[in-house]
């Protein structure tokens, strides 16, 4: 069997430029959905979404839960986002308990002397029956809010106290410990009255 040649024809380079083959011809153009029939759909979906929450929140436990947990952080806020400075907010959370605490460190503050003192506070009863309307906060709460510190009579480290307050004509005196004998009698005086939270 003969091997058949393949003759190679050469190509010549032309410096004619190559034209591109056809394009395939362009497809149909589709058709995009009517516009009306997208709006259609969103407010259908719309009305479904604003139907479901309606029947959610209808529904009594739900509703109730809407009424006791939701709203009132949205009176909160809407009360809140008017009065941005802090003391104002620590005076509307924390009541009279703060205002008092408040009040008794701003005396030492004006001193310069709020880091150094340890202040003996009376119960609450003590300032009742002195015809003031107080209640003194726990010394952990009174640090808490003012960073002042106290202590209460019926504490074993009460002595270590070096002021003192009492209530005399309607107001509050701010005194120093000076006599140590003097200081344990009022000591004695305080615990005669119930320390309460």
């Amino acid at each position: 069997m003969k091997k058949k040649k393949t003759a190679r024809t050469a190509t010549k380079s032309s410096p004619q430029p190559v034209a591109p083959s056809p394009a395939a011809p362009p497809a149909a153009k589709k058709t995009a959905p009517a516009a009306s029939t997208n709006g259609f759909k969103g407010f259908i979906l719309l009305v479904t979404a604003i139907i479901s929450l309606l029947i959610f929140f209808g529904l009594t436990p739900n509703k109730f839960w809407f009424e006791q947990r939701i709203m009132p952080y949205w009176e909160d806020f809407k009360e809140q986002k008017l009065n941005l400075d802090l003391e104002e907010r620590k005076m509307a959370r924390y009541g009279t308990d703060y205002l008092f605490a408040r009040n008794v460190t701003d005396f030492f503050e004006k001193r310069g002397t709020a880091g150094k003192v340890l202040l003996l506070v009376p119960p609450s009863d003590y300032f009742k029956a002195n015809g003031l309307n107080i209640h003194v906060p726990e010394p952990a709460v009174f640090y808490y809010f003012t960073g002042l510190k106290t202590i209460w009579a019926n504490s074993p480290e009460a002595s270590k106290a070096n002021w003192y307050i009492t209530a005399k004509g309607g107001g509050l005196v701010f005194d120093s410990v000076t006599n140590k004998q003097a200081f344990l009698d009022t000591i004695a005086a305080f615990n005669k009255f119930k320390s309460s939270l």
